[in-house]
């Protein structure tokens, strides 16, 4: 076998393992909100986090996001976790997600990304909205820009700035 061969056949494995890799990791660090499907939650606000649905069963439509986000059905707790800590992002690693908790948003705790004013309901709303932070910065643009209801966003607001987690 030749050189030019030997190349190829090395190219078509590498080729064919990457997309194993891809396929295999599809899920990886994002789900639909379906492993939540018999939990019972106590608020909308919780319900939109954990699933991106309200409790009408309505999706929380959005835009953006990563790569993968945009191929799948999303929801807050898929990039920013069940325990609300924040993550690493799929398939972007060097991306975390920051922890969306009282202390992080609107207490002023430290949250691993750089120096940034106290978020209120109003900036909340906008990062949400509009990918912004409180002092006007564009967030990352793997925050993906949801549109939800002024309803649900007060609910999901309610929820993000409580004591749970």
């Amino acid at each position: 076998m030749d050189s030019v061969q030997a190349v190829t056949k090395l190219a078509i494995k590498l080729a064919v393992g990457g997309v194993v890799l891809l396929l295999a990791g599809c899920g990886m660090g994002m789900d639909d909100g379906s492993k939540y499907g018999s939990r019972t939650f106590n608020s909308n606000g919780e319900q939109i986090y954990y699933t991106g649905r309200s409790q009408s069963g309505a999706a929380i439509s959005y835009q953006g996001g990563t790569m993968h986000t945009q191929m799948h059905s999303t929801s807050c707790a898929s990039c920013h976790g069940d325990d609300r800590q924040g993550q690493r992002l799929y398939p972007q690693f060097w991306v975390v997600a920051p922890p969306l908790t009282r202390h992080t948003l609107i207490e002023g705790g430290d949250d691993g990304h750089g120096d940034h004013q106290r978020y209120d309901k109003r900036s909340l709303k906008a990062a949400i909205r509009q990918g912004l932070e409180p002092g006007g910065e564009i967030l990352n643009t793997a925050m993906p820009r949801w549109q939800i209801s002024d309803e649900d966003m007060d609910d999901l607001i309610s929820f993000l700035i409580s004591d749970s987690h």
